[in-house]
């Protein structure tokens, strides 16, 4: 019964059994029907998309709560997987690579609760009826995460402009409504604009000076994504500490190109994440399949049309700044050859600790927006067409970045 009463604020009609009871009674079984009490599923299945609606999205939590989930806590939070699914699950799985699911142990019954989330992004749904002994398909498509905050929770990110990156397209591209992007970190809104060197954006941002030089402006953010300034620009990057200090609080910080800079020359303690020297340039670009993350992005990338080979991606920009990684440091995409180019790599931190007591990740990305979108005080309308293979690796890359941390793979 205390199982029951848990969730009665969500449901109105409801069994805890998915059939029946779960094992048999001794020898209690008809010689026509078989079992009389065998167990049979109840399930919800479906598709979890990103917030266009048009994206699915692998390694998303789907479950039924036991209870109304409380509000996130604003700014950043050293979070683990291992502190569990806030309200409690009656039942629970995760999203495939085609961002499909199916949950099994359903309570049967009327207007049942079901939340898709991943990091700080949450949206519930209620499912009209779920019979017993049957599988409730939900409609393609209806499943997203939250376009804008009256949708449900979205996590506070921080965007830096650049003169060589358009990094906020792939934002604006994955559905995040153009009402969320502001100006001040004060507003209301999920994303607010920095200006680094060369970048513009709409409204009044500030300059990124007083993001990357403001410990405290740091820490009302989940997640920073620093696009790339043309050069690396350490004489705008004075207090590198105050970043690696976010980082390893649990912030998550996203930098193409250029914002290799950090680790290679800024923070002593990322140098050894991998080798900061020149790689070949080299084809075809490769997904790094030895870890299982990379094989569901390899198989990711080819359902969502970004690419025709398996464990291959056409990236239109690419760098050649990061030879080898440096394990635990995670390649993701990268050129073989005799002297390798890593494209993409993520790590956890404080570096040098036990997974168990890291709280924070950190991709550099040696790859670009597509270079026909741009960012200005007309965004998004530069933002041209629709996402780019590149584009949407960065989108299964960022949603990887802003999950909550264990050991990587």
């Amino acid at each position: 019964m205390a199982g029951q009463t848990r969730i009665l604020f969500f449901v109105s009609i409801f069994s805890l059994a998915a059939c029946g009871p779960s094992g048999r009674h001794g020898d209690d079984v008809d010689a026509n029907d078989g079992p009389k009490d065998a167990p049979c599923p109840t399930s919800v299945s479906g598709t979890v998309y990103a917030p266009n609606g048009t994206l699915p999205l692998y390694n998303v939590l789907v479950y039924i709560p036991q209870a109304d989930p409380p509000a996130f806590p604003a700014g950043v939070q050293c979070g683990s997987c291992a502190q569990g699914i806030p309200g409690g699950a009656i039942a629970s799985t995760q999203t495939d690579f085609q961002g499909k699911f199916k949950l099994e142990g359903v309570p049967e019954g009327t207007n049942i609760p079901l939340i898709i989330t991943t990091g700080k992004w949450r949206r519930k749904f209620t499912v009209p009826l779920v019979t017993k002994c049957q599988d409730t398909a939900m409609g393609d498509g209806s499943l997203r995460l939250p376009k804008n905050r009256t949708e449900g929770d979205m996590p506070k990110i921080a965007q830096v402009t650049g003169g060589c990156d358009a990094l906020a397209c792939v934002l604006s591209k994955m559905g995040i409504d153009s009402t969320e992007f502001g100006s001040s970190s004060t507003g209301p809104q999920a994303v607010t604009f920095y200006n680094g060197d060369g970048g513009l954006s709409p409204g009044s941002a500030q300059p990124a000076t007083a993001l990357w030089g403001d410990l405290n402006e740091l820490r009302k953010f989940d997640l920073v994504i620093n696009s790339c300034e043309c050069s690396e620009h350490n004489e705008n990057k004075t207090t590198p500490d105050f970043l690696k200090q976010y980082a390893d609080m649990g912030g998550r910080v996203f930098g193409s190109h250029f914002h290799y800079t950090w680790s290679k020359n800024l923070i002593p303690s990322w140098q050894s994440t991998a080798n900061w020297n020149s790689g070949d340039f080299a084809t075809p670009d490769l997904v790094d399949t030895t870890h299982p993350a990379g094989t569901a992005l390899a198989q990711w990338l080819v359902t969502v049309g970004a690419s025709t080979t398996m464990g291959q991606i056409p990236l239109t920009v690419k760098t050649y700044n990061a030879s080898t990684v440096n394990p635990p440091t995670v390649r993701w995409l990268y050129s073989s050859g005799a002297n390798p180019t890593t494209h993409y790599l993520s790590f956890q931190t404080p570096v040098g600790v036990a997974s168990e007591n890291q709280c924070g990740k950190v991709v550099y990305a040696g790859m670009h927006v597509s270079s026909s979108s741009s960012v200005d005080s007309s965004f998004p309308s530069g933002c041209s067409g629709g996402l780019t293979p590149d584009e949407k690796a960065l989108v299964f890359l960022l949603f990887d970045l802003q999950s909550c941390n264990q050991v990587i793979f």
